[in-house]
Parts: C-alpha cells; sequence; structure tokens
C-alpha cells in the first residue's frame, strides 16, 4: 500500500485520474438510487390507484346491497301485512 501511494505521489496525473474514476463511480451510483426511486414512486403511485379503483367498487358494491336489503325488507312488511289480514 505504501508503495501505491509513493507512486500516485510521484505520478499526479494519476491522482488526477483516480479522483476522475471516483467521481464517475459516484454519479452512476446516484443516477442508479435515482432509476430506482423513480420506479419505486411509480409502482407506489400505480399500486394506490389501484386500491382507489377497487375500493370505489367495494363502495358501490355495497350501496348496491343497501338498496338490496331496504327492498328485501319492504317485502317482508308487505308478506307480514298480507299475513296478518
Amino acid at each position: 500500500m505504501a508503495s501505491f501511494i509513493e507512486f500516485l505521489q510521484g505520478n499526479p496525473l494519476y491522482i488526477v485520474g483516480l479522483f476522475f474514476l471516483i467521481i464517475f463511480f459516484i454519479v452512476s451510483l446516484l443516477k442508479k438510487a435515482i432509476k430506482l426511486l423513480v420506479i419505486a414512486l411509480i409502482l407506489f403511485i400505480g399500486y394506490s390507484y389501484y386500491l382507489n379503483d377497487i375500493f370505489d367498487e367495494y363502495q358501490s358494491s355495497n350501496e348496491g346491497f343497501g338498496l338490496l336489503e331496504s327492498k328485501a325488507e319492504e317485502l317482508v312488511d308487505k308478506v307480514k301485512d298480507t299475513l296478518d289480514q
């Protein structure tokens, strides 16, 4: 390791090259991290849209069941009235 450091101290162009390699490596890692974040954000938005759509369908089906329940209660009341007469 000491010989490598002495080699770099003797050749400053290698230090500049190593510096640029490190910078390019860091930039490439940042680009990959940003791509990963964008993909995760797109997946999250898609999943949220899917859940919202499923919830809307669930609510509309519950409203339909409520209407069906009220009609059934009316029918039961009419049958009770008819049987009571």
